[in-house]
């Protein structure tokens, strides 16, 4: 289905209600954009992604102080395996406490 979108004087979208429907979006959710073929792809992001939480608490903790796009920039290069890491500190934890 296509549908047209029109770009607003400070470079944002709407997504049409239709399409976010389609591909299961809903406010507050992250989406991964890139360039293929010379067209613009939006892919939703999984919502237990670890890097989208740490960037939903920084920016929350940061009271919006330092903006989501800094938050982002700051995060691009994580490679976040959070439950893992968790699962490793709570274990570290319990041979401690014995």
């Amino acid at each position: 289905m296509t549908r047209n979108i029109k770009i607003t004087s400070k470079g944002q979208i709407t997504i049409p209600k239709v399409l976010r429907d389609e591909i299961k979006v809903k406010e507050g959710m992250y989406l991964s954009a890139y360039i293929q073929d010379g067209n613009l792809v939006l892919k939703p992001l999984p919502q237990d992604n670890d890097k989208v939480k740490l960037i939903d608490y920084v920016y929350r903790e940061s009271k919006g102080n330092i903006g989501i796009n800094r938050v982002r920039e700051m995060t691009k290069d994580f490679n976040l395996k959070m439950s893992k890491q968790v699962r490793d500190i709570r274990e570290e934890e319990a041979i401690t406490d014995e």
